[in-house]
């Protein structure tokens, strides 16, 4: 009998202790899994460029034409991808009717690691010169591709939380969250602004990174992220290409209410790209950009089941 009792208080406390652990391990944070997260957002964003003129020694700055876009975006398991552009029909978008803005970005998620692609596009972009009437160039491009590849060290803490996709912060966590930069830009039809040239950047960078997602209520959050980093960049100008050090800094904040359909924030950012150089065309980034969302979880249909099954085949992830 006494065997009995102790075999029994085992086997009870077994059970406790795996459901404390159960209960622990999913407390910090809810995942809908089964759920397709869809939301439409409004984004204000741009990407200013510098040109150096060795004959006046002068830098001559190059604004794009601000533009509020339209996005869209979809976040179901393991991908998320997102589209943006800025519609004409927008007041602010009104003038200079020739300039565009085309957005693009996928996040992948394979346990801690987070796989950023981006790519982005604009035209129209306006000279800034010191005591001198600024001039719009109608035909000056710029080019982006590039993405990141990150890690989050606390299982605790949700990213996908952080910019409202699909899964919920149930208790306040924070991670460090390393990351490698790889970008690609271009600054395309520069003789407009009397430089024959196609300007061409890479940028690689180290840059680690502290996130925190501080849940204030049931279901209001605050989240916050800042990032330092070293790396080097290569311009190209013309025939001439020089390498040097690049120095990036990021931060970010989002406030958000979010249910286990419906969700709603506002996400900003700003992000620089210092470079250290003396050639002609310096491709300094400077990165602003405000973002308003409002989101809704359904079901999701059966082929975007399938394709979700299919690409954890391609990368062997469970």
């Amino acid at each position: 009998m006494n065997k009995f009792f102790i075999l029994l208080f085992l086997l009870l406390g077994h059970f406790c202790f795996a459901q404390q652990d159960s209960i622990v391990e999913q407390a910090y944070y809810e995942r809908y899994s089964d759920k397709l997260s869809a939301k439409i957002f409004t984004l204000n964003r741009s990407n200013d460029f510098e040109l150096y003129d060795e004959s006046v020694d002068k830098r001559i700055r190059l604004t794009p034409n601000r533009k509020t876009s339209l996005g869209i975006s979809a976040n179901y398991d393991i991908l998320a991808i997102s589209f943006g552009f800025a519609p004409g029909f927008l007041a602010e978008n009104k003038d200079n009717k020739n300039s565009k803005l085309v957005a693009f970005s996928t996040d992948l998620f394979l346990g801690g690691w987070i796989q950023h692609l981006d790519m982005y596009y604009q035209k129209g972009m306006t000279l800034e010169l010191l005591n001198d009437p600024s001039i719009y160039l109608k035909n000056l491009k710029t080019f982006k591709i590039g993405g990141s590849t990150s890690f989050n060290f606390n299982p605790n803490f949700s990213y996908k939380a952080k910019n409202f996709e699909n899964e919920r912060q149930l208790q306040s966590a924070g991670s460090f969250i390393p990351s490698l930069l790889y970008y690609y830009s271009s600054l395309q039809q520069t003789r407009e602004a009397n430089y024959n040239t196609k300007a061409r950047f890479i940028n690689v960078a180290f840059a680690p990174a502290y996130h925190y997602n501080w849940v204030i209520d049931e279901h209001f959050l605050v989240s916050g992220g800042i990032s330092l980093g070293l790396g080097l960049t290569q311009t190209i100008d013309s025939d001439r290409s020089v390498t040097s050090l690049l120095t990036t800094s990021s931060v970010d904040l989002s406030l958000g209410y979010n249910t286990k359909d419906f969700y709603a924030g506002i996400i900003t950012k700003g992000t620089l790209q210092k470079q250290n150089n003396d050639a002609n065309v310096v491709g300094d980034d400077t990165i602003r950009s405000i973002s308003f969302l409002v989101g809704y979880r359904f079901n999701a249909p059966q082929i975007v089941k399938d394709a979700n099954q299919k690409l954890k085949k391609i990368f062997q992830f469970d």
